[in-house]
């Protein structure tokens, strides 16, 4: 598993973990914004909405049918993480990005799924090939970034990762604030 991979997961969990102990302390109602303090005093917001998680991957746009070349009917084939394609499904939409056209953003549907991965530098990723909606502007050969929702919450909490600490056991938490019995903020930790 690549190493960035490893990290975006980390953080996720360490995201949803802090914004439910977060959720959890704040009893007035307030969960639009909610101020939470990191060691050094510095003020971040925290936000509630909804939170999509993507899997991209870098490909090639493709003449869908080599045998008799039609260069209106392309295709773009790209190499998914194999821990992406368990949620990735056959006319799933996906949103497609071209280097050459960075202004346009292109629509389309995976329209195939390997069902054989390649192993490369110990990391195996999955060919999926996506038909494309609409080609205009589009050649044969030119590099595109597919992005597809493998994930989304609804009412989730948001927090900067500059409010995530790590202590000395390499544990890590979110400084919260929290009412001392003279009803003034006290910086409590909360370990995940």
């Amino acid at each position: 598993m690549k190493k960035w991979v490893k990290w975006l997961i980390a953080v996720v969990i360490i995201v949803v973990v802090a914004g439910v102990i977060i959720a959890f302390l704040n009893k007035d109602g307030k969960d639009a914004a909610t101020n939470s303090s990191n060691n050094d005093g510095v003020e971040t917001k925290v936000k509630q909405g909804e939170m999509k998680i993507d899997a991209t991957a870098t490909g090639v746009i493709a003449v869908a049918n080599k045998a008799t070349p039609d260069y209106e009917d392309l295709e773009l084939q790209v190499q998914m993480d194999e821990l992406d394609i368990p949620n990735i499904k056959v006319d799933q939409e996906v949103t497609i990005n071209v280097a050459a056209l960075p202004d346009r953003t292109f629509k389309g549907k995976v329209k195939q799924i390997a069902e054989q991965g390649q192993v490369q530098n110990g990391v195996s990723s999955f060919p999926v090939v996506i038909s494309l909606d609409k080609t205009d502007g589009l050649k044969a050969g030119m590099t595109a970034d597919a992005s597809i929702l493998v994930q989304e919450k609804s009412n989730a909490i948001y927090l900067p990762i500059e409010a995530v600490q790590k202590d000395d056991d390499n544990r890590y938490y979110v400084m919260l604030p929290k009412k001392d019995k003279n009803g003034k903020n006290e910086k409590k930790k909360r370990k995940s």
